[in-house]
């Protein structure tokens, strides 16, 4: 892995807006074809690139990379995944790796504000404000490169499981978030229900590529029997909507739109602001 790739990963500094001459050097791969950014995250994102390239009028791919803080495992992953991609889909269509993140947009969005949170909705997962995060991580770069189009392995079937932050309203959600910045969000594996499916599509077992990231916080909505529930005593799907549509979207859509005027960011006082505006 190369010194600057690596001086990053270790530092994961704030890394929403890009310079120009990164900007400059990213463009090539996409000047003149309908190019899409396409989430590198695990199996699923690598299918739904290879998906929508394969069988959509997407030219090229520019694979992005979110970090959040509570990722670990070897980032070398990430390259191997990478240079997988441009074997499989010719590596005049597939970019170099970008990397984005801002642990302190994650802090302001799913950290600081847990007990505030909990009262007024009746549950607290980072997953789904995590998954907000990535989404809306990667808007700015979308924008300052014309590109219109965002691929992610979101699926709301996991061979028989849900995951909470992969739900049909959490993923239409994260849809009209890229919508309101005239960015499209293209979930191609969004109804394939196993993984199997995902293996065809993919041409092999994916695990044979190594162990990727994990996270510090997996699983934790499901209980001691590894279920997922949707009661009052528990996430109920009015709950999780109350959450997005006050508090995770717009403190998201606050934040992209002051980085794309060129502010400067308090990420817990604008999540702050949004609670105080927002009907208790």
């Amino acid at each position: 892995m190369e010194e600057r790739v690596e001086r990053i990963l270790s530092n994961k500094p704030e890394r929403l807006l890009l310079d120009d001459w990164e900007l400059e050097s990213i463009s090539p791969i996409i000047a003149g074809k309908k190019a899409a950014i396409a989430e590198l995250a695990g199996r699923d994102s690598i299918a739904a690139a290879i998906k929508c390239l394969e069988e959509m009028e997407v030219e090229a791919l520019l694979p992005v990379y979110t970090y959040t803080g509570t990722e670990y495992g070897s980032f070398e992953y990430l390259g191997r995944a990478v240079e997988w991609l441009k074997k499989r889909l010719g590596s005049g269509r597939v970019g170099d790796l970008v990397f984005l993140g801002s642990p302190k947009f994650w802090h302001g969005l799913n950290g600081r504000w847990v007990k505030e949170l909990i009262g007024r909705y009746g549950f607290y997962t980072p997953c789904i404000g995590c998954h907000v995060y990535l989404h809306a991580s990667r808007i700015p770069l979308a924008k300052a490169l014309g590109v219109k189009s965002i691929i992610s392995g979101e699926r709301e079937y996991h061979d028989g499981r849900e995951k909470i932050n992969q739900i049909s309203p959490a993923i239409s959600a994260y849809r009209s978030l890229l919508f309101w910045f005239d960015v499209n969000l293209f979930t191609p594996l969004a109804k394939i229900r196993s993984t199997a499916e995902i293996d065809g599509i993919i041409g092999t077992k994916w695990d044979e590529m190594g162990d990727q990231l994990r996270c510090v916080l997996s699983a934790n909505y499901r209980d001691a029997m590894g279920n997922l529930h949707f009661g009052p005593e528990h996430f109920d799907q009015d709950r999780i909507q109350g959450y997005l549509s006050e508090f995770a979207l717009p403190m998201a859509s606050r934040v992209i739109e002051g980085l794309l005027r060129g502010e400067a960011m308090d990420y817990s006082r604008i999540a702050r602001q949004v609670l105080e505006e927002s009907p208790v």
